[in-house]
């Protein structure tokens, strides 16, 4: 009898034993199975991230280049907020006769799928006056005026469309240069709407050299795209900084790659651009020529001492003029020009 309730007990303490191991393999497997599962998700999380960042930052560069009018990124970082939501900055500035005036950041939080939201760009634009058409545009963040241009094209078709009803009525051209004359001892930025597009060389030949080109605004090739329809989306390229207001030819690039700069590069980047059809890119691209040599363009960015930025209204080649930021000159710091 004893032998017997012995032999259960010996079968039932195996049976556990069984069990406990079966319970502690299948935790195990589970454990270890989990874990690759996990693993194997936070890895393509990670993986989509790393490509959604690479695009963003292209993005960047091409928007730098595209529409960045005398403005110049100075930095580029990424924050990660969560798993599958990062954020790109970039430090900006303005380079105002060799004094760096900061502008606000642009920034983009994106996660595996795309952009979740940006930093506005676009420009605040009021009337001047409400007797008039005269408009003023100031940065939605820093409050700080943004020089405009002007589409000649579209003024010219305004006046001579017989049905104007086709066309809104256009904003007044502004001519604010010669108001600096008001403003002594001070650095600004004008924007030059030309009367007609200019080769490059011609703009550096007939620009005064007692101020800086900084910008060089392509132009609108569309006369239905009025002041307001593309302020905060002009297209063109930044000179170099140094005073001499040179442009560089730059080379193709292909898609996928990043280096997007001069001419050539322009080229590139609208093409890439307009393929997401975007209407400004297209109509940018438009306007492009062969190379440098054969370019032109519709306007300029100069900065310069207010007295000598205050003559511009009165060159033959002036169809409007547009202040943008203004700074003060300090004692202990010369201006290049």
């Amino acid at each position: 009898m004893n032998d017997n309730v012995n032999f259960e007990k010996i079968i039932k303490a195996e049976k556990r034993k069984k069990l406990f191991k079966a319970i502690a393999v299948s935790g195990a497997a589970t454990v270890i199975i989990g874990g690759s599962v996990f693993y194997a998700i936070y890895n393509q999380l990670g993986i989509q991230m790393a490509k959604q960042a690479s695009k963003q930052q292209r993005q960047f560069n091409i928007d730098d280049l595209i529409s960045s009018p005398n403005i110049i990124s100075t930095s580029q970082y990424f924050s990660t907020t969560k798993t599958t939501q990062g954020t790109l900055k970039s430090d900006r500035e303005k380079n105002i006769d060799g004094y760096r005036v900061a502008y606000p950041e642009k920034n983009v939080t994106f996660n595996t799928h795309g952009i979740e939201s940006a930093s506005a760009q676009t420009p605040n634009i009021y009337n001047k006056n409400p007797a008039t058409k005269e408009i003023i545009a100031t940065n939605r963040q820093s409050q700080q005026k943004e020089p405009l241009f002007f589409n000649v094209k579209y003024e010219h078709a305004y006046q001579s469309e017989k049905d104007k009803k086709k066309l809104l009525a256009p904003s007044i051209p502004t001519h604010e240069a010669k108001t600096l004359s008001q403003l002594p001892n001070a650095l600004g930025e004008v924007a030059i709407t030309f009367d007609k597009r200019y080769s490059y060389d011609d703009i550096r030949q007939m620009i005064p050299k007692d101020v800086m080109i900084n910008y060089y605004w392509l132009g609108i090739h569309s006369d239905k795209l009025d002041t307001m329809s593309v302020a905060g989306s002009y297209i063109g390229l930044n000179a170099s900084d140094d005073g001499t207001g040179k442009l560089t030819e730059g080379a193709e690039v292909k898609a996928g790659k990043n280096d997007f700069s001069g001419y050539q590069g322009l080229k590139s980047a609208l093409k890439q651009q307009s393929g997401q059809r975007t209407d400004i890119a297209k109509d940018g691209q438009r306007q492009m020529s062969k190379n440098l040599k054969t370019a032109k363009f519709a306007g300029v960015i100069v900065t310069g001492r207010t007295q000598n930025l205050a003559k511009l209204d009165s060159q033959k080649y002036t169809f409007a003029t547009n202040v943008g930021v203004t700074t003060p000159i300090m004692p202990y710091q010369a201006p290049l020009k």
